[in-house]
């Protein structure tokens, strides 16, 4: 039995990887992408946040059909939808049509990320969720390392839009492997009439978004360190390639961070104090990349970034999985989820816009300022979970 839930969440796991392989393969393709299309880091950046709108806007849509139609249902239509928008953002032939597969790629995201979180809660046991929690968000980190490093070399050997249709055929390789291994898994939905009355408590709950803002510090991270690091280095003189595989480090260490922090998480008194250090020291990491020229120290910078920000969307997912129903799981990741992207999606404008009418250093300072200033948030989360006398805090 053990090895059954195992091999079904390990399934989930790889799932969560291509996912994330799909997301970060745009960006060791911007700066073939922008030479292909003609087109300058403006246009760079609404392409990048097209990704982000799709995902965002979505959020609640894909809670809500996995409360009606289940989470197992939705979150493997939305890994499908994933796998053709990849292949669609590989046949796209100018900038109206990528911009287009890339919005659509990132509603399709949105189907797959929260109710497949919510699938994890059926197949793991209570006392090891929160080690799986922080697994599954180390596999996105993993996938995303594979789609920096990975997708780097099929840009440059083959072609970008090559790499792109190769992503999608393996994702439905992995879709195929999850069908079939999750087979008997159960399927969750919430009953139908109460459903909206059910999100729409849900919704309105001040708790989920403060914890979202709070926990901001990971997807500001997660957002401008994935899509733009690449292209950060490259204009510091770096050749694609080792950009990739610089930045790669960023994103595979994440996987190790979402495994030690899951267990830190799990066994640690002090939840809250770990939750503020870790979101405080993330904004100033950011901060710091754009005034370190050492490789060695910048190195060390982006190994500590990587982890601590995958323990932050740990840490975040940990908290929404204990303030909601069972059946709501999915909903309240979403709203999470939605808030957070909602933010990302107007990230990389910023942060392109401030590179091409200032400099690096006032981008990267500004990042690390929004990832700090919600940190105060965090006590307002340990009084809510209080008062709902969370067992687990």
């Amino acid at each position: 039995m053990a090895m059954d839930y195992r091999a079904r969440a390990a399934g989930i796991h790889a799932a969560r990887a291509i996912y994330a392989l799909n997301w970060m393969d745009m960006a060791p393709a911007l700066s073939y992408i922008k030479s292909y299309l003609n087109i300058n880091i403006v246009y760079i950046g609404f392409l990048v946040s097209a990704f982000y709108l799709g995902i965002s806007v979505f959020q609640i849509l894909g809670g809500y059909l996995s409360s009606r139609i289940g989470d197992k249902n939705i979150s493997f239509i939305g890994l499908f939808l994933v796998g053709f928008f990849a292949i669609a953002s590989g046949l796209s032939s100018n900038f109206p049509e990528l911009i287009l597969s890339r919005f659509f790629a990132g509603f399709s995201a949105a189907l797959f990320f929260s109710p497949a979180l919510s699938v994890l809660a059926s197949i793991v046991p209570e006392d090891r969720y929160t080690f799986h929690i922080g697994a599954y968000n180390g596999s996105f980190n993993l996938g995303a390392g594979i789609g920096v490093i990975g997708w780097g070399y099929l840009d440059m050997y083959l072609n970008y839009r090559t790499a792109f249709i190769i992503a999608g055929i393996i994702t439905f390789v992995i879709l195929f492997f999850n069908v079939f291994i999750n087979r008997e898994t159960e399927n969750i939905k919430s009953n139908r009439s109460m459903i909206l009355k059910d999100m729409t408590h849900v919704i309105l709950s001040p708790l989920i978004f403060i914890i979202a803002l709070a926990s901001i510090a990971s997807m500001v991270s997660e957002t401008i360190m994935g899509q733009f690091f690449v292209y950060y280095l490259e204009s510091r003189g770096i050749p694609p390639i080792n950009a990739s595989s610089i930045s790669s480090i960023y994103l595979f260490i994440g996987f190790v961070g979402g495994i030690l922090g899951g267990l830190h998480f799990s066994r640690t008194s002090k939840k809250f104090m770990t939750f503020a250090l870790v979101n405080m020291i993330t904004g100033f990491l950011l901060i710091l990349i754009s005034f370190v020229y050492n490789y060695l120290l910048l190195t060390f910078i982006i190994i500590i970034l990587g982890m601590l920000t995958v323990y932050g969307f740990s840490i975040s997912y940990t908290f929404g999985r204990y303030i909601s129903r069972r059946d709501m799981v999915s909903v309240t990741l979403s709203i999470i989820n939605l808030f957070q992207l909602l933010i990302a999606f107007i990230l990389p404008v910023i942060f392109s816009g401030i590179v091409h009418f200032y400099n690096y250093e006032y981008a990267w300072t500004s990042m690390g300022i929004i990832s700090i200033v919600f940190i105060p948030l965090i006590y307002m989360v340990k009084h809510g979970l209080s008062k709902r006398n969370a067992s687990a805090y």
